[in-house]
């Protein structure tokens, strides 16, 4: 690598990093992405692989750009943490920024291999003089030699990688409106003249068009006290107080219509 290239290299680097920590999320979003896919991976590259003998594809760069960066994040992760540090913003900041700029110091500092020089002309001054000539279709041939080798690969690794990222897309945006149901009670009150105690109840996410849900209080030993429907609203939710005995530790259990198996349980503790 040269040193324009490598100046560039680290400056988006730095800049990335910068825009990540300070900038406004126009800035700060795409320099993350450039940390976490693309510039560590495409620094190590330039520090392994050197035009010449050791040079390689433009399918292999673009698969190795982003699983080096990846492989980077997850050991450097690993790294980070084994020796106690925090696993946040400014961590894997450092991780790739650090990455980055210490393999194009090596690209920098290697030296670079020169391809054979005149191969190609040595090459075909041996064809002319042992009297061959060009084949009409060897262009042709050569052109779809790299079409099956380079583009037909890169395309179906961009098709997958596109419908991954798709289904991902699609998923996250079914899930997100997925509703999470919630079962709480505020702290009792006093104890009253019968010995029991008032306690709010709040259950959120149910499915209003389900049909009412059971709401069963059991006491210390188990034994059933009293059972409610819950019947929630428009937005799913319901509100409602209950009465537990003071000196129990009771359990309530959500049951939907129909069903054995609470999905919601809050244990309520007995009066000191």
């Amino acid at each position: 690598m040269n040193a324009a290239r490598a100046g560039a290299l680290a400056g988006v680097t730095v800049a990335s990093g910068a825009a990540v920590l300070a900038g406004p999320l126009a800035a700060s979003v795409p320099g993350g992405l450039l940390l976490a896919f693309v510039l560590p991976g495409l620094a190590i590259t330039e520090a392994m692989f050197r035009p010449g003998r050791l040079d390689i594809g433009v399918v292999e760069r673009l698969v190795l750009i982003p699983a080096l960066s990846l492989a980077v994040l997850v050991l450097g992760g690993l790294g980070l943490w084994a020796v106690g540090g925090s696993l946040n913003q400014a961590g894997w900041l450092s991780i790739a920024a650090a990455v980055a700029l210490i393999a194009t110091g090596v690209a920098v500092a290697r030296p670079r291999i020169a391809p054979a020089a005149g191969a190609a002309e040595s090459a075909t001054r041996i064809s002319t003089a042992a009297g061959a000539t060009p084949r009409p279709g060897s262009k042709w041939r050569l052109s779809r030699r790299r079409l099956f080798r380079d583009v037909l690969p890169l395309t179906l690794a961009l098709a997958l990688i596109s419908g991954i990222g798709w289904w991902s897309f699609t998923d996250s945006e079914r899930t997100y409106d997925t509703a999470v149901v919630t079962l709480s009670a505020t702290p009792p009150g006093a104890v009253d003249a019968d010995g029991n105690r008032s306690v709010q109840v709040t259950a959120t996410g149910l499915d209003a068009g389900r049909g009412p849900y059971r709401l069963v209080l059991s006491g210390t030993a188990g034994a059933e006290l009293s059972e409610h429907r819950l019947t929630p609203d428009t937005a799913g939710e319901w509100s409602g107080r209950v009465s537990v005995p003071g000196t129990e530790r009771v359990t309530m259990d959500l049951f939907r219509d129909g069903e054995t198996a609470a999905f919601r349980t809050v244990i309520i503790a007995a009066a000191q």
